[in-house]
Order: C-alpha cells, then structure tokens, then sequence
C-alpha cells in the first residue's frame, strides 16, 4: 500500500482495536439497545441489518450548510433521527457494528475527479469526499476478512446492502475515491494540530492529505469497479 499522503494508516491485523471505541463512537446504553435488537445468522446478514436500520429510523438530510456535520457524537446522531452527510452514516453505523462485536473502522478519502479539478486549478468545493467503513466478518464457512460498506446508501432491503471485500493493499476506494485515513473514530485524523471538527477543517485536511499523495497512483488505477 502506498504510504504518501496516508495520515492514518490501517492496522489491518490488530483486530482487536477496531473494537474500541473512540471520542465519537462511544457504545452507550442507548445505542446498545438498539443493536441488542438486530440478529442475524451471519455477521454479513447483521451488517445488512444494521444499514436498513440507519435507513429505517434516521434520515438522511441533503443540506451543505448543516453546522452540526463533524461534531456529533453516535448516540447524538441516533437520537436526532436525523444524518447530516457521510460522516454522520458512518459514525452511526460503526458503533452500532462494533456494539455487535463486529471490528469495525472508518475510511476517509478524498474523490478522485474533486482532485483532478484542483490539480487543473480550478475552483473546489469544500470538501469533496466520502466516508466509508471496512468491518472485519466470518463468512458461512468461518473465514474471515475486511469488507468495505457504505453507511451512507439508502437502502430499505437487506438484499440491495452492497458489501464489497476489501482490497487491504489498494487505496482506491471504487475507483471513484481514494483513501488518505484508516481510524477506528474521525476525530484521530490531525495534521499539523488540525482535527475534523468542522467543515472548514475537514475541507483544510483533505487538501493537505492530496498534496502529499502520488497523483500518478490514484489517477491512474483501475482496480476497483463498480
């Protein structure tokens, strides 16, 4: 896995720290008794669950402007019935995986065609990037693996949940994104004393991971496809 640009990278065999919680994906009681209430008979089936779940009982908003993006908590978020974008979906969804038992981190990545746009000098939005996360699950035959999931699909049956396996030496993140942190909690992403706590602050890593990466790298890999 190429390491320029990478500010958190992945400890894809430490499972067990994945399990952890962090500043923003603390399990409380609330959270609990939610996961408490979703069964399944493979980990795969729970993880379809939980994101039919997310689509179920909060909804997903569509408004830039929202100030509350990068500063709630998972328990916040659940009881707010409400998700401000990306991150929100992913918070949510990893501590209600991890409350399950399920190793689960975030992945932050910048999008490939936000970063062609600026390395032509042209005009950015503030931050042009999703959120994903990879959780760590036995199939029917006991194997395990990482496999990647977008929280953030709008999805009301377990059977249209895409769960993708995890290439762990690519940062290509569906062709269409690349990944420039692997966290088990946003909140320990930081470059120089800057953490994601704010729009503007989450817009000012994002560039700064880009500058550090090898453009030739992520503009010109086709592994992944859709």
């Amino acid at each position: 896995m190429d390491r320029n640009g990478l500010i958190v990278p992945p400890e894809f065999d430490n499972i067990s720290k994945y399990l952890e919680s962090g500043t923003m994906t603390q399990i409380t009681d609330n959270l609990k008794k939610v996961s408490d209430k979703i069964e399944g008979d493979t980990e795969g089936i729970i993880i379809r669950k939980l994101i039919v779940w997310l689509n179920t009982n909060t909804k997903r908003l569509n408004n830039p402007k929202d100030e509350r993006k990068f500063k709630r908590t998972a328990e916040e978020i659940m009881l707010s019935g409400e998700r401000t974008g990306c991150c929100d979906s992913a918070t949510l969804y990893t501590a209600l995986a991890r409350s399950k038992g399920i190793p689960t981190m975030q992945i932050i990545t910048f999008s490939k065609k936000w970063a062609e746009g600026l390395s032509k000098g042209e005009s950015k939005a503030a931050t042009k990037g999703h959120f994903f996360a990879a959780s760590y699950i036995k199939d029917v035959h006991e194997n395990s693996s990482w496999v990647i999931i977008d929280p953030d699909q709008n999805v009301q049956d377990i059977g249209r949940v895409r769960i993708t396996q995890l290439d762990t030496n690519n940062r290509n993140i569906f062709n269409d994104y690349y990944a420039f942190a692997y966290v088990k909690d946003y909140r320990d992403v930081a470059i120089d004393g800057i953490k994601i706590n704010s729009k503007n602050n989450m817009a000012i890593i994002q560039e700064k991971a880009y500058r550090k990466c090898s453009r030739e790298i992520f503009m010109n890999n086709d592994e992944y496809e859709r």
